[in-house]
């Protein structure tokens, strides 16, 4: 039977066990803390005036959260009972049915999202002239919501339906202004099975394999690939179980299997790219000719492996994990290794969530100073 998001979980007394042992351990280990050596100093110089103040609180605060009994694991447990007795994940996590899990993030709606995304559209158009201007082709590969494509495990959870047309239509605002995009969810949706991990906000190597064949696709449809310069080698390895990065967001990461959500049971390939040749140590290797900028989504999943199978050459990682929209592209278009060996073409991935969010400062100066740039 489907677990629809918004039904409490029966699961007897074991929360409420849970739920005693740690108050009296709780007990015992704040009683400790007050006895020991810090907590009497703490005690003895506290005043009137220090605990009007919220001084004496403050520190005593930290003193428990330092110096508990195994505090750390009492707050997992912590956690624990609220998983297990309402099926709670905290503020950043929902839950859909039969073990998936969703980012909050990706059902929000957030203020001026049209103009948020035409912004961003002038921004990626500026960037394209700019290496245009030295011979460097920009793909931009939006990496679609986990809730769009995997939206038949929503069940209980409503994704706001004016978030159905939000990556086309930022997809055509970026082809209208002549930058050239692969559309990945086009590539997912047909797919059978699971394209994302259940427990992750990032697709699984079934979806991996199908974006980056999308790219490659691309390029080849394009006449933008670059000469094939091997093979890659791919090796499957064993199924482990993999704790999803909604697990951990949820605070449960380091609960025992069975007082937390159940993770992934998932194989990684192991991929060794294809190689230009060249001596490294000489420094005449050459740079790869495809550099990938983005964010976590370009990190899990063997998503760079994949690519760098599917053109049969070497890709760069340049992405970082929280990127967001811009992070990525404004640190390797810094970077020496773009000065000194600038690639053919840049792969720039962005989560569809963050397409239309407010620009945080960082991303408004860069927009300013491309903008002084722009001829």
């Amino acid at each position: 039977m489907s677990e629809k998001g918004s039904e409490n979980r029966e699961t007897g007394p074991l929360p409420g066990l849970v739920l005693a042992l740690v108050l009296v351990a709780g007990l015992i280990s704040g009683l400790s803390s007050l006895l020991s050596p810090q907590g009497g100093a703490l005690l003895k110089r506290a005043t009137l005036a220090d605990v009007a103040a919220g001084r004496t609180t403050g520190e005593l605060s930290r003193l428990l959260n330092d110096d508990l009994l195994a505090g750390a694991t009492l707050a997992q447990a912590a956690r624990a009972i609220d998983w297990l007795a309402v099926g709670d994940l905290g503020a950043a996590v929902r839950r859909g049915c039969d073990g998936w899990l969703f980012l909050r993030e990706e059902l929000e709606i957030h203020a001026d999202p049209a103009q948020a995304m035409a912004r961003r559209a002038d921004l990626v158009a500026r960037v394209a002239t700019q290496l245009r201007a030295r011979g460097i082709g920009l793909v931009i590969a939006v990496a679609p919501d986990k809730s769009r494509i995997e939206s038949r495990h929503l069940c209980g959870l409503a994704r706001p339906a004016i978030l159905d047309d939000r990556l086309a239509g930022f997809n055509a605002l970026l082809t209208a202004r002549g930058v050239e995009t692969a559309d990945l969810a086009a590539a997912l949706r047909p797919l059978d099975g699971e394209r994302y991990y259940r427990t992750d906000t990032h697709w699984n190597e079934r979806g991996a394999r199908a974006a980056a064949q999308a790219i490659a696709t691309r390029l080849v449809s394009s006449g933008r690939a670059p000469p094939r310069a091997g093979e890659a080698t791919l090796t499957p390895g064993a199924p482990v179980e993999r704790i999803g990065d909604l697990i951990r967001l949820a605070g449960l990461g380091d609960v025992p299997a069975g007082f937390r959500p159940a993770g992934d049971v998932a194989a990684s390939t192991n991929i060794v790219q294809p190689s230009l040749g060249g001596d490294d140590l000489l420094g005449d290797a050459p740079g790869p000719p495809v550099v990938m900028i983005g964010s976590s989504f370009s990190r899990n999943a063997n998503f760079i492996g994949f690519l760098a199978a599917a053109l049969g050459v070497p890709v760069g990682d340049m992405a970082r994990d929280g990127a967001g929209f811009d992070g990525a592209a404004r640190a390797y278009f810094a970077n020496a290794a773009f000065r000194d060996t600038p690639p053919a073409i840049v792969i720039w991935e962005i989560p569809e969530r963050v397409i239309d969010a407010p620009a945080a400062a960082a991303e408004q100066s860069w927009d300013g100073d491309l903008a002084a740039k722009a001829p």
